[in-house]
C-alpha cells in the first residue's frame, strides 16, 4: 500500500494532465453539501477539486502528503493554503474549518483515524463529503470494446498489486458509523467528461498500479494500452461519469446520531442515490 500510494508523486504531471475533473455543476453540489465558507480538502492531490471549489467562492485549505503533487496544488491555490500532512494527522487546530471534502482518496486512508481527525477539525454542524468519481458506461448502453480491453489490463494489475479498492465498495469505512457524525447518506451526480487519446494515456500512466511498476514493465503496459486505443481509433471521447457523494455532518458531540437528530444531513433534492457501483481508476 505505501508503494502504491507513494507512486503518485513520480507521475504528478501526468496526473494533472489526464485525470478527469468534476463538472462545474457537481462541484457546486459538493460545495453546498460541505457548507462553508472555509472548506478543507483532504488528500487534495494536484488540486483538481480545490481549485474549482475556490472558484465557487469557498475559502479552501488543502492537505496533501506528496511533495510534487502539493507543488502543483500550491501553484493553483497558493502556498499558504496547500499544507503538508496526512488525513490521519491533519495540520489544523480543532474546529477550524466549516466543512471538509475528500475526492477520490478515502481508500488510501486509515478510515477510523481519518474520521477522528475530521471530527476534531470540522466545526459542529459542518458537512463532510467523500467523493468518488466512477466511469458509468452502463448509462451509455454498455462499455465500448476499447474500454473493456483497457479494463481487463487494469483489473489484472489490480489483482496482482492487491489494490485497496479491489473487490470493495467505495463506502468510506471509518466515517460510516462513527459516533461523532450523523448517518452517512449517498447521492449520485452524473456528468460527462470529454477527453482525448493523449489525456487518456496520461490518466492511465497516473494510475497507481501502473505508476508503481518498474520502468521496463510500466513502458510495456503503456505500450499495450496505447495499441488498444490506436487499434480502435479512439481520439476524442465523451466518457460518462457518476460522482458518488457520501455525505454526513459533524455532530455536536460523539453521542451518536440518535442523540442529536437536528444535526443529520439535509440533502438538496437533486441527484440519484443508491445506484450500483461503476468502474473507477485509482
Amino acid at each position: 500500500m505505501p508503494t502504491l500510494a507513494g507512486s503518485f508523486d513520480a507521475v504528478a504531471d501526468a496526473y494533472e494532465r489526464g485525470r478527469p475533473r468534476y463538472s462545474r455543476e457537481v462541484v457546486s453540489v459538493i460545495a453546498r453539501l460541505a457548507g462553508g465558507p472555509r472548506i478543507l480538502d483532504v488528500g487534495a492531490g494536484t488540486g483538481r477539486l480545490s481549485e474549482p471549489l475556490m472558484q465557487t467562492g469557498a475559502d479552501v485549505v488543502a492537505v496533501e502528503p506528496l511533495d510534487r503533487m502539493r507543488a502543483i496544488l500550491a501553484g493553483k491555490i497558493g502556498d499558504d493554503r496547500a499544507l503538508a500532512g496526512r488525513a490521519e494527522a491533519l495540520p489544523l487546530p480543532p474546529a477550524s474549518v466549516d466543512g471538509a471534502v475528500v475526492a477520490d482518496a478515502w481508500h488510501w486512508f486509515d478510515g477510523a483515524r481519518a474520521a477522528d481527525e475530521l471530527h476534531r477539525v470540522v466545526r459542529a454542524g459542518g458537512g463532510v463529503v467523500v467523493c468518488v468519481r466512477l466511469v458509468d458506461w452502463e448509462r451509455a448502453g454498455g462499455a465500448p470494446a476499447w474500454a473493456r480491453e483497457v479494463t481487463e489490463v487494469l483489473d489484472a494489475l489490480r489483482a496482482a498489486a492487491d489494490h485497496p479498492s479491489r473487490g470493495r465498495s467505495y463506502r468510506p469505512d471509518g466515517l460510516v458509523g462513527h459516533p461523532g457524525f450523523a448517518p452517512v447518506e449517498r447521492r449520485d451526480e452524473r456528468f460527462a467528461f470529454r477527453t482525448r487519446r493523449e489525456e487518456m494515456l496520461d490518466h492511465l500512466a497516473s494510475i497507481s498500479v501502473i505508476a508503481s511498476l518498474s520502468p521496463e514493465r510500466r513502458a510495456a503496459v503503456l505500450a499495450e494500452l496505447t495499441a488498444i486505443l490506436v487499434r480502435h481509433d479512439v481520439r476524442d471521447v465523451d466518457v460518462p461519469q457518476v460522482a458518488q457523494l457520501w455525505v454526513t455532518r459533524r455532530l455536536s458531540s460523539r453521542a451518536g446520531a440518535a442523540d442529536d437528530p437536528a444535526a443529520a444531513p439535509a440533502l438538496p433534492p437533486t441527484g440519484r442515490r443508491g445506484a450500483r457501483t461503476p468502474r473507477r481508476h485509482a
